[in-house]
């Protein structure tokens, strides 16, 4: 699964035993990552307050090569869409 993480994290299966670490490195870049982390509880916290992408779309990946902290705030948590009444 391609993903790409604003934040550095560590996920780990059901013993605990880690499958896949985000470092400082691999922040911020497109990495291939087993879909063993969908077990993580972290990773579905990370899919909801949006500091992950997974399963990355073509298209998607070049909006992301361009700028892949755009609408994100300065946690990496990207920021919520302002409804058109506000």
């Amino acid at each position: 699964m391609l993903i790409l993480s604003r934040v550095c994290a560590e996920f780990r299966d059901r013993t605990g035993a880690v499958v896949y670490r985000v470092t400082p490195q691999t922040r911020l870049t497109f990495q291939e990552a087993p879909e063993s982390i969908r077990d993580d509880p972290l990773f579905t916290l990370l899919l909801q307050e949006r500091s992950i992408e997974a399963g990355v779309t073509p298209v998607r990946k070049k909006e992301l090569e361009a700028d892949p902290l755009k609408e994100a705030d300065a946690a990496g948590r990207k920021r919520p869409v302002k409804s058109q009444n506000n």
